[in-house]
């Protein structure tokens, strides 16, 4: 059963913005991720946090950030997709992002010039999404990863080429429906690969972004799991040749790396 909490004394009129961060145990991180969304500059953004049933003191830190949120929901039985459709339906802003607890926006305009590059371009983007530095627990830069959509655009038929953290999303590419909840890694591929024909979007050249790695989508132990469910996305949605055959490529070079991992164990 799902618990809902909305914030009746909310005066957040007209947001711009509604960013959505789903959680289950990640007291560790879930105060800094919380932070950067609220110090934001600009826009006028509200807040839902959906939790797991969490049991590791992030009910508390809710608790405490509770005033300054929009909603918050509880439910043990939510995948991040389940989560992140409930969320959608409170949301009344034009533009909803999706940012995990393990992430947090770079600097306090991040989402200032997000939305200031949908707004000012010609093309009328639906979706708007940055550069995002990947960093490891002690918060070290390991990597810059993002590419302009023209490159982007041309790749999302056979991979996930976008940086889909904390970007905005038109409201409007949810009346054809929310995320796949059957999905439990690729629901945001699926996502926009399902409207890749008429999806318009906008690059930021700079890290708005700082990812933690850890997630579901970069773990080594769910990565066959996680190439399953990409083939299913193309089964589903009939992609080329080129792009199965760019899948069983990719498949083949994850299961020889897994090989030699446990072969390197094997002799330490």
């Amino acid at each position: 059963m799902t618990k809902y909490f909305v914030n009746q004394t909310f005066s957040n009129a007209g947001p711009d913005i509604t960013v959505v961060v789903a959680v289950k145990n990640g007291a560790d991180t879930l105060e800094a991720c919380l932070d950067s969304i609220l110090s934001q500059e600009g826009p006028n953004v509200d807040v839902i946090v959906v939790d797991g049933s969490s049991t590791d003191g992030t009910l508390e830190i809710m608790e405490r950030y509770r005033p300054r949120l929009f909603a918050v929901l509880n439910d043990a039985n939510l995948g991040v997709y389940d989560a992140w459709n409930r969320a959608i339906g409170l949301c009344h802003s034009p533009w909803i992002a999706f940012l995990g607890c393990d992430d947090r926006y770079s600097d306090k305009w991040a989402l200032a010039k997000l939305l200031g590059a949908a707004q000012n371009s010609c093309d009328q983007p639906v979706f708007a999404y940055s550069k995002v530095s990947h960093r490891n627990a002690n918060d070290r830069e390991l990597a810059v990863v993002g590419q302009p959509w023209q490159i982007a655009r041309k790749q999302l038929t056979f991979r996930m080429s976008v940086n889909h953290g904390g970007a905005l999303h038109s409201r409007e590419l949810f009346n054809a429906g929310g995320f796949d909840a059957s999905f439990r890694i690729v629901g945001d591929y699926e996502f926009l690969y399902r409207q890749r024909d008429r999806l318009a979007a906008v690059f930021v050249d700079e890290p708005l972004v700082f990812a933690r790695l850890g997630g579901l989508s970069t773990r080594s132990d769910l990565a066959i799991t996680q190439k399953l469910e990409v083939k299913r996305i193309f089964k589903m949605h009939r992609a080329s040749i080129f792009a199965n055959l760019y899948w069983y490529l990719g498949m083949s070079a994850t299961l020889a790396s897994l090989a030699l991992a446990r072969i390197r164990n094997l002799f330490r």
